[in-house]
């Protein structure tokens, strides 16, 4: 459709057809999502969806079922939001009992999140805004970790468009290291990275320093933040910053931490012993940020800190 929002951007429409395809009525869903992006936020958006394209190859199809999977089971999380005013679970052991420990759960969950990165406004928003407002704080050659890397993505945007020599990637768990380390060599990042499993709250003891931290979607998972926190503070090299991406009343099978408002992860952070230097609000469907709080409607929100 030549009048659609997306109909000069190859990729983003080779995404929306393949999401279609599999699921018509998401449709209009996906036209507002589009047509409430800038000029610039829909070219970052289609250099993204090549990139979730190219690491789909193998079966794109099948991802995009997973990604509607993905908006099914979310949509059961918002009906227990809605009667509950709370998240299913409170503690790591229930989510790694009833989420992480079921293997082809988490295989479809992952799936689905992959192609939310570009096709959920919020998602795709937090991304322009870390590939922007990062290039004029990080040193190009500097040094990159990301705890808990998912997809690679964020790493991948450092190693491409801030010039970073180096990255790193973190997790407790050596599958989704594979998962990182597959994606990052499918993307030509793979030479530039090294992939170690740690747990973040003893990693004082390598003594490595990092010009950019990330923990992007991962304080909302945990049961405490705040000692996470401190930890990553000694982690960061003379002016050093940190990255945060952590949501608002988003309701998902393995979400710990319930914040309201974005006040409440500014202080999160500060409390974790951070100046927060820059905060932006990505709502669902670029919806006001007052409207979306009233409505209790999903919210990601990025922050760039630094050590108080």
């Amino acid at each position: 459709m030549t009048d659609s929002p997306y109909a000069h951007y190859p990729n983003i429409a080779r995404l929306v057809d393949a999401v279609v395809d599999v699921w018509p009525d998401h449709g209009t869903y996906l036209e507002k999502s589009f047509g409430a992006r800038t000029d610039s936020l829909l070219d970052t958006s289609d250099k993204m969806a090549a990139a979730v394209l190219e690491l789909a190859a193998d079966d794109v199809r099948g991802t995009a079922e997973d990604y509607r999977w993905l908006c099914d089971r979310i949509r059961e999380e918002e009906l227990n939001f809605a009667r509950t005013d709370a998240y299913r679970f409170s503690t790591f052991e229930e989510t790694n009992a009833h989420v992480y420990s079921d293997d082809e759960f988490m295989k479809r969950y992952m799936n689905g999140l992959l192609f939310s990165h570009v096709l959920w406004f919020m998602h795709a928003s937090s991304l322009h805004f870390f590939a922007q407002r990062l290039a004029a704080r990080v040193k190009a050659g500097g040094k990159v970790l990301e705890v808990g890397s998912g997809h690679g993505l964020l790493l991948f945007l450092c190693l491409r468009d801030l010039k970073m020599r180096e990255a790193v990637a973190w997790d407790l768990s050596p599958v989704s290291l594979e998962h990182t380390k597959a994606a990052l060599a499918r993307l030509g990042a793979e030479g530039r990275a090294r992939f170690a499993v740690q747990d973040m709250h003893q990693a004082e003891a390598t003594g490595e320093q990092f010009d950019l931290v990330i923990l992007s979607h991962l304080l909302e998972h945990l049961d405490d933040p705040i000692p996470a926190l401190t930890t990553v503070k000694k982690l960061l090299s003379k002016d050093g910053v940190l990255f945060v991406n952590v949501p608002l009343n988003a309701p998902m099978p393995d979400h710990l931490q319930l914040l309201r408002d974005p006040s409440e992860a500014e202080k999160m952070l500060v409390d974790g012993g951070f100046r927060v230097l820059e905060i932006a609000s990505h709502t669902t469907q670029a919806m006001p940020l007052g409207k979306a709080l009233k409505r209790k409607a999903a919210v990601t929100c990025s922050i760039i800190a630094e050590p108080a």
